[in-house]
């Protein structure tokens, strides 16, 4: 169980640089903060948006910035993390609706299309991730999986994430992840492989602590 102790435990130890006590607390608060992204999501553009999209960008924006930061306990930092998350989420309808206004200037369309359509497949992602292995991570319930998932690709370098996120969320091709980054398809493989890697290391101590709890 976790207790008003162990948070503000954690809270320390992350404003301290400890990534795994942050991916702690961020597991803890990933179902409060995912009501609430929903919650905001206009009617407009609910259907381009997908709510852990939202919250992985926060969490990203966290583990690079938190250092900085100071709590006065764990509610000090819950609603720094909201703050955040509701900034990714203002930038990411600013982001679609400036894509709508291009595509309909150069195509003349009356919606997003592809550029702005939400493929995303979390649930896909982590049976990658866990298939053949008999750690913990396989035993999430879907709830726990989607929180340790998510904080999980969180922590990955900005080319890792990049990379992870088109080629097992978006489902492109590795050469037009190439062209994308304006990388060879060689390191694209290679950014790959760490990633994965490292995702199934963060997998993996989070699912031992969900489970220890």
């Amino acid at each position: 169980m976790i207790t008003e102790a162990s948070r503000k435990e954690d809270t320390n130890k992350a404003v301290s640089g400890d990534a795994d006590a942050l991916q702690r607390l961020l597991v803890h608060y990933h179902d409060i903060l995912l009501r609430k992204i929903d919650a905001e999501i206009g009617f407009g553009v609910r259907r381009y948006l997908d709510s852990e999209d939202v919250l992985q960008n926060a969490y990203a924006a966290a583990f690079n910035s938190i250092g900085k930061c100071d709590f006065d306990g764990p509610g000090g930092f819950y609603a720094w993390l909201e703050a955040i998350a509701l900034e990714k989420l203002r930038t990411a309808v600013r982001d679609l609706r400036r894509k709508k206004r291009d595509i309909r200037r150069e195509h003349h369309a009356d919606s997003f299309g592809a550029a702005g359509a939400n493929t995303t497949s979390y649930p896909d992602l982590f049976a990658v991730l866990t298939s053949g292995q008999s750690t913990p991570s396989r035993q999430l319930a879907n709830r726990e999986a989607g929180a340790a998932l998510v904080s999980s690709l969180a922590r990955l370098s900005d080319p890792q994430r990049a990379v992870i996120r088109m080629r097992f969320l978006e489902d492109r091709p590795v050469a037009e992840i190439a062209a994308v980054l304006g990388k060879s398809e060689d390191a694209v493989y290679m950014l790959c492989h760490r990633g994965l890697k490292s995702l199934q290391d963060h997998l993996g101590s989070i699912s031992r602590h969900l489970h220890s709890r």
